[in-house]
């Protein structure tokens, strides 16, 4: 029961805070290589972005914190040979 509470409580006070889910620090930036970053909101996430492509780094993409949690799982270097 304590816990169907705080869900709601936690719900209303990201509804208020936020305007959006694009402003939630729920977002992150992840290469070929890596996460580059994470925990971002998505504007913060597209500066990142824009500044890693100025760098060299290619295969960028935004995608959500629980997206990339699952991409680092499964590493190139992890995976057999074809």
């Amino acid at each position: 029961m304590t816990s169907d509470f705080m869900s709601e409580a936690t719900e209303m006070k990201t509804s208020e805070t936020y305007r959006s889910e694009l402003d939630l620090p729920q977002w992150s930036v992840v290469s070929f290589d890596k996460c580059e970053a994470s925990g971002l909101a998505y504007a913060a996430a597209v500066k990142l972005m824009a500044e890693k492509e100025a760098a060299g780094v290619y295969g960028l993409c935004i995608v959500t914190d629980d997206a990339a949690s699952k991409v680092a799982e499964v590493h190139p270097q992890s995976m057999p040979p074809a």
